[in-house]
């Protein structure tokens, strides 16, 4: 069975879910609640925790992000939009976790030169892709102008995941490591190649 399905019924796995929820949430709807922005770009930190909390968390991180990006649409900001929102909010910190494994394979999980500038290839790649099929969404279902909206929406999310992602990074990886605080397939194969 695919991890995506696995989490669910994994203890660890369910909890995660809940607590990434849970605190996209509580950083999203402030937010949502009063819209904030520096030269027409939005306030909006929460976008500095889908990758950091992808590589951490992988399958739980992504249905968390998900549920958690709900629960914020729905303090202020639901739309038909929401449905699509919710599936990027999966995908993103799950591709995420997929494209730092492969770029870390064959070296040391650890804060390093090497690690930020793979933080920083996974964050602009994914960031990119999903910014991008969520206009896509839009344009095709409802209308709206693509580059308008991938502008806004990307705009609104890589300054924060490329600025503030890498400090919140470099704060939890050690930490989390080191605690057994990771979750995933990958991170249990990641595990057994440094007990060796």
């Amino acid at each position: 069975m695919h991890e995506l399905a696995e989490v669910w019924t994994d203890r660890k796995g369910l909890i995660l879910i809940g607590v990434s929820a849970l605190i996209y949430a509580l950083v999203l709807v402030p937010f949502n609640q009063v819209h904030w922005d520096i030269a027409g770009i939005s306030i909006r930190p929460a976008a500095a925790l889908p990758v950091v909390f992808g590589i951490l968390w992988g399958p739980a991180a992504a249905f968390g992000f998900g549920i958690g990006n709900v629960a914020g649409d729905l303090s202020g900001s639901w739309s038909p939009m929401s449905n699509f929102g919710f599936l990027i909010n999966v995908l993103y910190p799950y591709l995420s976790y997929l494209l730092w494994h492969r770029l870390m394979k064959g070296h040391e999980m650890r804060v390093g030169p090497y690690s930020l500038a793979s933080f920083w290839t996974v964050t602009f790649v994914t960031t990119l892709a999903c910014m991008a099929l969520l206009a896509a969404s839009g344009t095709v279902f409802f209308g709206r102008p693509f580059e308008s909206k991938f502008i806004s929406y990307f705009g609104n999310n890589i300054l924060w995941a490329m600025i503030a992602g890498p400090v919140i990074f470099w704060l939890t990886l050690g930490p989390a490591i080191k605690n057994g605080f990771v979750y995933g397939k990958k991170w249990d194969r990641s595990a057994m190649i440094e007990r060796t």
